[in-house]
């Protein structure tokens, strides 16, 4: 029998070992198919990505090809549209040629000139968002914007969603949908400090589902992991329960983010690698630059990559301003051994092959 024995690799070895191509030697008991990457995916940053004919990437001014956005950083989850005042409603946005420059401005700026490309913005209208300051904040600073719509937690649902039905709660999101330029459903998600969905959090999740279904818009969600004094009632599979509603109603678990998935206490993978076992992205997006947390951050990230989920993992920071966290965190990712083309997969491509959909309707 021929020895199969594998040399004992430490964290470091391991990652530059699988960025320079040699994940099949990280994985020797699978078999060669295994190894192989899905159709339109990139094994390691290094090869252009394919997408379907005819994929978009929907922001709230036009529809980019997937291409479009490949020389630069994608956030998928922060908040542009929460830096003026939700007292008056006013968006601090001067004229284009004004000297004293609006906070969301300068921000965004700063985060462009670090690279930055594109950003989702988590909000929707049951959480105030308007999107006429997304549009505005897009066209001034040349920032590809991607609005998302939805609806958030059960204490900001409409009154009315309590006695509508699912399929009626998915058509109002369908033309929602369409009359705001929304590219993504998101942040959804549940109250922090329960064991269980309400009845009617499981009917928004099963009518998120059923409008992708109708117009395949990509879905992120929001875990209450570590939210609220009773953090702990929260078990730690909700983020796999999430999955399972969205899976009952015939959503393909690849067009899924699961967001917030760095709150949940501890650093042992076995809840993000299920995830990604089951093809759906794993957002790490509440990344805020606390020095602890982080480096707890970087041994999850390196848990998660020697797993094999390179390709499932998303990051951001869900934040109002200085959205160059991530870009911090990236530099803690390279200095613990993330290679340069596993950074460009997580950084770039992933993003990317998040947010593109081929439209339905």
């Amino acid at each position: 029998m021929q020895d199969t024995t594998l040399p004992r690799l430490d964290r470091r070895q391991a990652l530059r070992l699988i960025g320079a191509g040699g994940l099949g030697l990280l994985v020797a008991r699978r078999t060669a198919g295994e190894l192989l990457p899905a159709p339109g995916r990139a094994a390691s940053g290094t090869r252009p990505l394919a997408f379907q004919d005819g994929a978009v990437i929907r922001t709230i001014l036009a529809d980019l090809r997937p291409d479009e956005l490949a020389h630069g950083t994608t956030l998928f989850h922060e908040h542009l549209d929460g830096v003026y005042s939700r007292d008056t409603r006013q968006l601090r946005l001067p004229p284009p040629s004004s000297a004293d420059t609006a906070p969301v401005i300068a921000d965004v700026e700063e985060a462009m000139e670090n690279g930055v490309v594109c950003i989702v913005d988590a909000g929707h209208p049951d959480m105030g968002v308007n999107y006429d300051h997304l549009r505005q904040i897009s066209s001034v600073t040349g920032l590809h914007v991607v609005a998302s719509g939805g609806y958030y937690l059960r204490n900001t649902y409409p009154a009315e969603i309590s006695t509508m039905t699912d399929d009626q709660i998915a058509a109002r999101l369908v033309a929602e949908a369409n009359a705001g330029r929304f590219g993504a459903y998101g942040e959804i998600g549940y109250m922090a400090g329960r064991a269980e969905f309400f009845a009617d959090e499981i009917k928004v999740f099963r009518a998120v589902g059923k409008a992708h279904l109708e117009n395949n818009l990509p879905i992120f969600t929001h875990n209450s992991y570590g939210s609220g004094p009773d953090a702990d009632v929260v078990p730690r599979d909700m983020a796999l329960r999430q999955l399972d509603v969205y899976e009952s109603v015939g959503v393909d678990p690849r067009r899924v983010a699961v967001g917030h998935m760095d709150s949940l206490p501890g650093t042992n993978a076995d809840i993000i690698n299920a995830l990604a076992e089951r093809g759906a992205f794993v957002g790490l997006d509440r990344i805020r630059g606390e020095s602890a947390r982080d480096e707890a951050r970087v041994a999850l990230v390196l848990a998660f990559l020697e797993a094999g989920h390179l390709e499932h993992l998303l990051l951001s920071s869900d934040t109002r301003s200085d959205f160059l966290k991530v870009m911090r965190f990236s530099e803690q990712l390279r200095r613990a051994g993330v290679s340069e083309a596993m950074l460009q997969t997580i950084m770039v491509d992933n993003p990317r092959r998040f947010l593109a959909f081929v439209p339905r309707a």
